[in-house]
């Protein structure tokens, strides 16, 4: 009987950094793998299962995810720059403060996912699934849109200066302080606006930090 293939090792450092560049790790089973600060760039990682998977501030710029399995995965304060990112499955993954500029993710699954401060400025995104998406806070200026489907996404404070939306689905989406008129070419059906808070919740949500602060303060003391 043949031995299952053993999933790459990827904890050995060099001089307490793991430098993993231009390797080809297309394939490998990495379901899990935490690659806090690695350095990945032009690494091949086709059809990688990286399911569950952790990558804080990892310099992935040039780095090839055609295909690769992604769901669930944490990107925080990752580089993509120019990344190729080709029907990359990311249901689900939250990418918090990423660099993605010039990355390529046609038809990429980004269903659920939650973008969260990330520059995605001159990113191609063309036929991707945002469906259900949450992006917050992100930079995508000159994106390409087209085909992509938003059904259901939430875009709040974001930048679509240039965009290309030509052909989007965007049934069921909403959105707050996006201008929309700055697009290249806007939806066709432009996403529900979301009503501003009143001016008084942040008022009030401060305060409540207030007081909580001073309870754990005086229990502190009394402690």
């Amino acid at each position: 009987m043949e031995q299952e293939k053993e999933p790459l090792e990827v904890t050995v450092e060099w001089q307490g950094q793991a430098d993993l560049s231009e390797k080809d790790l297309s394939g490998q089973d990495l379901t899990g793998a935490k690659l806090t600060g690695r350095r990945m760039v032009r690494t091949l990682l086709r059809k990688a299962n990286l399911t569950g998977s952790v990558l804080v501030g990892a310099d992935m710029a040039e780095a090839d995810f055609a295909d690769a399995q992604l769901t669930g995965s944490k990107l925080v304060g990752v580089n993509f720059r120019k990344g190729l990112l080709h029907r990359a499955r990311l249901a689900g993954a939250k990418i918090v403060g990423a660099n993605m500029e010039n990355a390529e993710l046609p038809e990429a699954d980004l269903t659920g996912a939650a973008i969260i401060g990330a520059n995605l400025v001159n990113a191609d995104l063309s036929r991707s699934t945002l469906t259900g998406a949450h992006i917050t806070g992100s930079n995508m200026a000159n994106a390409n849109f087209t085909g992509a489907d938003l059904t259901g996404a939430t875009l709040k404070q974001v930048n679509v200066a240039g965009a290309d939306f030509t052909d989007a689905r965007t049934a069921d989406a909403r959105s707050r302080q996006v201008n929309w008129t700055d697009a290249k070419v806007p939806p066709a059906t432009l996403p529900e606006e979301i009503p501003a808070p009143p001016a008084w919740i942040p008022g009030v949500i401060a305060g409540v930090l207030v007081i909580a602060l001073i309870v754990m303060l005086k229990k502190r003391r009394k402690a």
